[in-house]
C-alpha cells in the first residue's frame, strides 16, 4: 500500500471508529471526521519528512486498565495524540499487505485475529472475528482426534514483544528497510530505548503483534501441532496427554526464544468432552441459580475470562434466584471479606434492582471500593437505570463519588477516576465541584485521561465566570484537555469566544485539530463538534 492509500485508510478508519479501543475520544473522532481533509494533509505532509525525528511524534501516555478478572491483572492501554496515531497506523498499513501475505492462511482456520482485508474504512476482514474462533476451537475439540484441550495465553504479550525481534521479522518477509527503521524508531522512541513493548489499544499495534507471531505460528505448523490462536490466546488439541505436554514443551521453547512465555497461571489441560448439545469446555451449563445466570452475563458483557464491565440485566424469567438473595446479609459478608469476588458484587447489583432497594446503593458503592474492578459495571448500571432509581438514592450515590473524588481517594488510580468522572457527568448524577477538582487537581505523574472526561461532561453546563477561571490553566494543560477547553468555550458570548480563539491559536503549535477547531469558531461556521448525548 502507497502513502497515499495508507493516509487516507488510516483518517478514514480513525473517523469511523476512533483512536482507541479502550479509551474514549468523542472529541477527536468528530473533530478529524469535521476537518478530514486538513488532518489528511498534516499526516501526509509530516510523513513524507525524512525521520520519526522530523516528523512530529509526541510521546505516548500510558494508563493501567483492567483486564480481567484478576484482581492485579491490568494491561497498560496507550493513549496517543490523534496526528501520531494516523502517522503511526499510516505507516504500519504501508507493510499490512507482505505482513499478511507471510501469516497462516486463513483457509487454514488457525489464526483468527486482526487479519488484513481493508476496504474503505475498515483494515479487518469482518467475517473473521473471536466468534469465529470460538467456533472453530468447539469444531476441533468435537473432533474424534481430538481427547485434550490446552487453553493458554502469552503472558503481558504487549509488553513483552521485542522491538528488535519484529524488525527482523519484517526483514526476512521483504519489508523495504527505510520503513521498517522508521517503525523501528518509532517503537523505540515511544519506549525510550526499552526495546520492548508495543502501544496498546490501535489498530498499527495489532498488525505488528501479529508479525511478531508469524515465526511461532509456523513453527507450530511444521511440529504438526494442531492449534488455534486469537492474539495470544492459544488452543492446542491433542490425541492424548503425553502429546499434549509435549506440544506445551514446544510452544514454551519457541516463545521463550522471542522473550515471551506462557501465563502459567491461566494454563489449563481439559478432557474435551463430546455429546450433541456441548461443545467445549466454555460453553456453559443452563442459568438455573443465581451464578450460572452471571455466568452467561458475562460471556455476553465481556468474554468467558474478562471482567463484566458492562451492566446487562438478565431476562425476566431468570429474576427468580435474585428474589431470593438476602442483600443485607450479602453486604455484611463482603464487609467482612479480606478479598472480594467480583461475582459476589455482581449478584447484589442485580438484586438490588429486581427487589427494588436502592436504598443499599451505597452500602454497594462501598463494598465496590473492596473491588475496584467492579467499579465500571457498577457505575454503568447507575447510570442504564438512573430513571427507575429514585432521586434520592441517585443524589446519595453521587454525593458519596464526589466525596471520594474531593479526598483524592482515586489517587493513582485514573482509570477508575475517569469512570466515576463518567458518572458525575451524567445529568442524572451530576456533580459539578467534583469534575472541576479533577481537572484542577490533576497530578503531574498521572496521565490526564480522568481530566479530558471530567472536562467533557463540564460541557453546556459552565457559566461565563466558570469558563474564564478554566481558561486561565490553559497554558499548562497538554492538548487533549486544550482541546476540551476550546470545546468549553462556548460558555463565551460569540464575539468573546472568536477573540479568545485567536488569542490562544498560536499557543497551540503543531496539533492540527485544535487550531482547525479555533479557525472554525473564529470564521462563525456552525459545523462545531457534537459529542454523544449524556445519560
Amino acid at each position: 500500500m502507497n502513502l497515499d492509500s495508507a493516509v487516507q485508510l488510516a483518517t478514514k478508519n480513525l473517523a469511523k471508529h476512533g483512536l482507541s479501543d479502550i479509551s474514549s475520544a468523542h472529541l477527536e473522532k468528530q473533530l478529524i471526521s469535521n476537518h478530514l481533509d486538513e488532518f489528511q494533509g498534516n499526516v501526509r505532509s509530516m510523513l513524507n519528512r525524512g525521520s520519526i525525528y522530523e516528523m512530529e511524534f509526541k510521546p505516548v501516555q500510558f494508563m493501567l486498565t483492567p483486564k480481567n478478572r484478576f484482581v492485579f491483572d491490568y494491561r497498560r492501554a496507550a493513549i496517543i495524540e490523534p496526528s501520531c496515531l494516523a502517522k503511526y497506523t499510516s505507516l504500519v498499513l504501508m507493510l499490512a499487505t507482505e505482513i499478511e501475505r507471510h501469516r497462516i492462511p486463513t483457509t487454514s482456520q488457525t489464526v483468527f485475529s486482526a487479519r488484513f482485508r481493508p476496504t474503505t474504512e475498515d483494515v479487518f476482514d469482518p467475517s473473521i472475528t473471536y466468534s469465529t474462533w470460538r467456533e472453530r476451537t468447539k469444531t476441533l475439540a468435537n473432533s474424534s482426534e481430538c481427547s485434550y484441550v490446552v487453553q493458554c495465553d502469552i503472558a503481558a504479550f504487549y509488553d513483552r514483544i521485542n522491538i528488535h525481534r519484529i524488525e527482523s521479522t519484517l526483514d526476512s518477509i521483504g519489508v523495504e528497510k527505510s520503513l521498517r527503521a522508521k517503525i523501528n524508531d518509532l517503537l523505540l522512541f515511544w519506549t525510550k530505548k526499552d526495546s520492548y513493548g508495543l502501544p496498546v489499544g490501535n489498530v498499527a499495534s495489532r498488525i505488528l503483534a501479529e508479525a511478531a507471531l508469524i515465526d511461532i505460528d509456523n513453527y507450530l505448523i511444521g511440529e504438526a501441532v494442531v492449534f488455534t490462536r486469537y492474539v495470544d490466546d492459544y488452543r492446542l488439541f491433542a490425541p492424548d496427554i503425553v502429546t499434549a505436554q509435549r506440544w506445551m514443551n514446544k510452544l514454551n521453547t519457541r516463545l521463550f526464544r522471542d522473550g515471551l512465555m506462557l501465563n502459567t497461571g491461566k494454563t489449563k489441560l481439559a478432557v474435551a468432552h463430546k455429546d450433541d448439545t456441548t461443545s467445549f469446555i466454555e460453553d456453559l451449563p443452563e442459568a438455573h441459580d443465581a451464578e450460572a445466570v452471571l455466568r452467561v452475563i458475562t460471556k455476553l458483557t465481556g468474554g468467558y475470562n474478562r471482567i463484566a464491565r458492562t451492566f446487562f440485566m438478565p431476562a425476566s424469567d431468570k429474576f427468580d434466584p435474585f428474589r431470593k438473595i438476602s442483600i443485607g446479609t450479602g453486604l455484611e459478608e463482603l464487609g467482612k471479606t479480606t478479598i472480594v469476588d467480583f461475582t459476589s458484587i455482581q449478584k447484589l447489583v442485580i438484586a438490588c434492582i429486581v427487589q427494588e432497594r436502592f436504598d443499599l446503593l451505597v452500602r454497594l458503592a462501598e463494598a465496590c471500593g473492596k473491588y475496584m474492578y467492579a467499579l465500571d459495571y457498577f457505575v454503568d448500571m447507575l447510570i442504564k437505570n438512573a430513571e427507575a432509581i429514585p432521586s434520592s438514592s441517585r443524589n446519595a450515590v453521587a454525593d458519596y463519588y464526589a466525596g471520594l473524588v474531593m479526598r483524592h481517594e482515586f489517587y493513582a488510580f485514573e482509570w477508575h477516576e475517569a469512570t466515576i468522572a463518567k458518572l458525575l457527568s451524567s445529568p442524572s448524577y451530576f456533580r459539578k465541584p467534583a469534575l472541576l477538582h479533577i481537572f484542577k487537581h490533576a497530578s503531574k505523574e498521572m496521565v490526564t485521561y480522568p481530566s479530558t472526561i471530567a472536562l467533557e461532561g463540564l460541557y453546556g453546563n459552565l457559566t461565563r465566570t466558570e469558563f474564564k477561571t478554566i481558561r486561565e490553566w490553559f497554558d499548562r494543560c497538554d492538548d487533549w484537555e486544550k482541546r476540551r477547553i476550546i470545546h468549553l468555550s462556548n460558555a463565551l458570548p460569540e464575539e468573546e469566544r472568536k477573540a479568545w480563539a485567536k488569542a490562544i491559536k498560536p499557543s497551540l503549535g503543531s496539533d492540527t485539530l485544535g487550531k482547525c477547531y479555533v479557525d472554525t469558531i473564529i470564521k462563525g461556521h456552525t459545523t462545531l463538534p457534537t459529542l454523544p448525548a449524556k445519560t
